[in-house]
């Protein structure tokens, strides 16, 4: 296991920002060529069960518990037509939390390679998603299936 550090910010905003950039950068100086799967867990999360090898997939994401068996009109997705993060109205089948998900490394490093980027476009128009990295990640997995959600 290793754990990354997020530099600290004077707001949870930045230190999600720049999540994606660090798992990015020690994805291509070490993951890449060491490991298969890469499983991407805020510190604070709280595993009420054990999870093992069954979370292995080409691209897993995780079921936002808030929004689990409600209608997508009542998502969190990105609203801001401005956004790299806005979802087209009518598109989307569940809601994602960004504090859980994971599958090969070339997968993941394809989903936070791309996250960052739409993230740094966003953050050079002034633009800051609801949900941040949370929102980015839930747009690319639109158009990304995640492979066992």
């Amino acid at each position: 296991m290793v754990i990354l550090q997020v530099q600290s910010y004077a707001h949870w905003q930045d230190i999600t920002r720049h999540r994606m950039e660090v798992i990015s950068n020690f994805s291509q100086q070490h993951f890449l060529g060491e490991v298969d799967y890469l499983v991407c867990a805020d510190v604070d999360m709280k595993f009420n069960n054990r999870v093992s090898v069954e979370i292995l997939s080409s691209l897993f994401a995780t079921i936002h518990p808030g929004f689990c068996g409600f209608h997508r009109d009542t998502f969190a997705y990105e609203c801001q037509p401005q956004s790299q993060a806005h979802f087209p109205e009518g598109e989307g089948d569940f809601y994602y939390i960004g504090a859980l998900f994971g599958g090969s490394v070339l997968e993941v490093y394809r989903l936070i390679m791309a996250c960052h980027q739409v993230m740094m476009t966003d953050q050079a128009n002034h633009i800051e998603a609801l949900w941040h990295d949370e929102s980015h990640l839930n747009k690319y997995l639109l158009n990304h299936k995640p492979t066992l959600p």
